[in-house]
């Protein structure tokens, strides 16, 4: 029986999560000893419901740990991760295979196992730039650059990087490696959707959505990459214009104070509805029109994925693996990386309705490309489970 210790931040409703909980249950069906190790309990980690009974769940932090302490722990796991995964009961000999499923600071602890370790690439490196204003402000920035160079040079000491896009393994090697190959095994492994799952939670029932008009939808998460506010200020610009329309986004935090108070601010109260977290997005994405990515930067995007295997047409800046997706905007709408691309994608539906017939229709030979049994059996490969 393989033991295996695979790492998350967290259990949260996102598309990397929805795909790890199906891996885990399917694993644990292949005879695998699973043990699941998140930072701290939480009543966010949702997902956790999804779970097959058979695999362990464990911590690294108690659930009313402090924040100091939890600052202490980051620098002692930075700078001494043997000896924070010693006071954490991180008995380093006890896995066959160890799975750091997102790259995150936390993947320094594993970086010293001698088990055989994988790294998953879930999002695209990049060279942070930092805002400088006072002493304490310098003195922060200084030990997240160290910490920085620190956890991603322990990126080396993976035995596998497995890279969910072209663009993914590109930033990886351009941000660590200068774009040069290094000596460790890098693939790309692009995600997947599982049909049957996913067709069956979108029929089930919710209050139908008004058809008066176009709806788009975005489904998403409280990170300044995302870029909520491209979408934001296009339903302005667009709804100053007269059109007929409607944006709901879901996602934990998008219906918290500020955003609230951006949309009345800007009139569109009755335009945009902020949802937040909702368990099952799936009958939503269903009933509009268009679904949405408005990010500046994406590895990879689930969400845009599951919306086209429900045959909801998408529309997506061009910014990074959302383009391996639509496949260079053959069975998409790619737009400019920028808020004005956000703006011109949904004005140019709006005004020519023909555009969602163009890219519904091949939807079927788009999702042929991610098979959800494929990936399971090239994830088998990779982890030796036979």
């Amino acid at each position: 029986m393989k033991r295996i210790l695979f790492f998350n931040d967290g259990m949260e409703m996102g598309g990397t999560e929805k795909l790890l909980v199906g891996l885990l249950n399917y694993l644990a069906t292949r005879g695998c000893r699973i043990t699941l190790l998140l930072p701290i309990p939480s009543d966010k980690n949702v997902l956790l419901n999804e779970l097959s009974e058979s695999i362990t769940v464990a911590y690294l932090y108690k659930g009313n740990t402090s924040h100091l302490k939890r600052k202490i722990g980051e620098n002692m796991m930075v700078f001494f991760p043997r000896v924070f995964a010693s006071i954490k009961g991180l008995k380093l000999g006890s896995y066959d295979l160890v799975i750091c499923f997102k790259e995150t600071f936390f993947a320094r602890i594993f970086s010293k196992m001698k088990s055989h370790k994988i790294l998953w690439i879930h999002n695209l490196l990049y060279k942070r730039k930092y805002e400088v204003n006072s002493f304490r402000e310098r003195v922060s920035v200084w030990l997240n650059k160290k910490h920085l160079k620190i956890v991603q040079n322990s990126y080396n000491n993976f035995d596998t990087v497995v890279c969910v896009s072209d663009a993914a393994k590109n930033a990886y090697l351009d941000v660590l490696h200068d774009g040069r190959m290094p000596e460790q095994e890098i693939q790309i492994l692009y995600n997947a959707v599982d049909l049957s799952e996913l067709n069956r939670k979108a029929k089930e029932p919710i209050a139908d959505l008004p058809q008066g008009q176009t709806n788009f939808i975005l489904i998403t998460r409280t990170s300044p990459e995302k870029r909520t506010d491209r979408l934001i200020n296009a339903a302005s610009r667009l709804k100053d214009e007269g059109y007929n329309f409607h944006i709901y986004i879901i996602g934990e935090g998008m219906d918290n104070g500020v955003m609230t108070k951006t949309v009345s601010d800007l009139a569109l109260s009755d335009t945009v509805t902020l949802m937040g977290r909702t368990g099952n997005p799936y009958p939503y994405i269903l009933q509009c029109k268009w679904s949405l990515c408005v990010s500046e930067r994406e590895s990879f995007s689930l969400t845009l994925l599951e919306s086209m295997a429900l045959n909801t047409p998408v529309i997506t800046t061009d910014c990074g693996g959302p383009r391996d997706i639509v496949d260079g905007g053959k069975y998409g709408l790619l737009v400019e990386n920028s808020g004005d691309g956000v703006y011109e994608g949904l004005k140019a539906v709006l005004n020519d309705s023909s555009l969602s017939v163009k890219y519904s229709k091949d939807l079927d030979k788009a999702i042929s490309r991610f098979d959800y049994q494929g990936w399971l059996k090239s994830v088998e490969n990779l982890l030796g489970v036979h």
